[in-house]
């Protein structure tokens, strides 16, 4: 029953109590009290002490109203603001709002240790929240998303998701990532430069100094091997490289079985020749390999004559075989 239709029936109820005692004690009564009196109908009294409980029924009344108001107020907030949590932990968002009604209190915490599981089927009444939920499905599947509207902080495992996802599909976009990186720390910074390598000059690639290890360069190698590629290093910087890496024996011999096919035979000896002078027994197998592919078989020679007997065995063994009519594939027999 509301406040007003309660005091209605009060009024009426007050009414016929006085219309009753009336009915049949029309007197007066009078009241002293502090030295002051006041003379009222019998039938007054009566109904005073009803009209003092409806004032203070209708007072607790309009307290508890009034309260249940403040609640229904909190709880609607408390719900606006767990929705829009929510949405946000779709989103692989950190949620830390504060709640004043007891069930969302209990309800925000258990959502900060909750995770959207995009694997999973989900239904959503609410638009937004079926939106957030489509978008975070969707960068999961490995789509790109704009996700700019929603706000989402750089930490954000679905913001570092969604950036691989649009590196793979726009691999150029690495050069805004790679703005960002001072060095190769991260999986975002790592894959930008990952696909940096893919397409990027090799004046562009060596502008962000990162340090080059022995995938990366195979992979320069590759593209620079590579006749439908316009990649292109130049010599001193192969050997500068090789010179970081700290490269092995197999290493040099590795790279002049490939490279002998884009060098001239002029720039692949002098190239090699040098790298012998440099390293010493580091590079000799390599050289010996050029030298060996080119047939200069006497230059082999001289330097086997000026080794030690018990180095070089494979190519002395290449070459006794040679002196002796067996034809041997090099590459084969040196196992590279």
């Amino acid at each position: 029953m509301g406040i007003k239709r309660y005091f209605l029936v009060s009024l009426i109820y007050m009414l016929a109590i006085g219309l009753y005692v009336y009915s049949f004690n029309g007197d007066g009564y009078t009241l002293e009290l502090f030295g002051l009196s006041l003379s009222l109908p019998i039938a007054f009294w009566m109904v005073l002490p009803v009209f003092v409980l409806v004032i203070a029924s209708i007072g607790h009344l309009v307290f508890y109203n009034f309260k249940d108001f403040l609640y229904k107020r909190a709880w609607k907030k408390d719900s606006e603001v767990f929705h829009e949590a929510a949405k946000n932990r779709i989103l692989g968002e950190e949620v830390n709002a504060s709640y004043k009604t007891d069930g969302f209190k209990f309800a925000g915490k258990m959502l900060q240790v909750m995770k959207f599981d995009p694997s999973l089927p989900s239904s959503f009444i609410e638009e937004d929240i079926a939106n957030a939920s489509a978008v975070a499905v969707s960068v999961a599947n490995g789509n790109y998303e704009d996700l700019k509207k929603y706000k989402l902080s750089k930490e954000n495992p679905l913001v570092l998701q969604n950036t691989l996802n649009r590196l793979k599909v726009e691999p150029k976009y690495a050069l805004e990532i790679l703005k960002n990186c001072k060095e190769l720390e991260g999986e975002l910074c790592k894959k930008a430069y990952d696909a940096l390598l893919d397409f990027a000059s090799f004046n562009e690639i060596k502008r962000y100094n990162f340090p080059v290890d022995k995938q990366t360069f195979h992979r320069l190698m590759e593209r620079y091997l590579n006749s439908d590629d316009s990649f292109d290093m130049d010599v001193k910087s192969i050997e500068e490289i090789l010179e970081q890496l700290n490269a092995e024996r197999t290493d040099y011999l590795e790279l002049a079985r490939k490279i002998k096919g884009k060098l001239s035979p002029d720039s692949l000896i002098a190239l090699f020749e040098k790298m012998y002078n440099a390293k010493g027994i580091v590079a000799a197998d390599a050289y010996l390999y050029v030298l060996y592919d080119l047939q200069m078989i006497d230059k082999i020679r001289e330097i086997l004559l000026n080794s030690d007997p018990e180095e070089f065995v494979k190519f002395r063994t290449l070459l006794f075989l040679r002196d002796n009519g067996k034809s041997i594939n090099i590459d084969t027999f040196l196992n590279i």
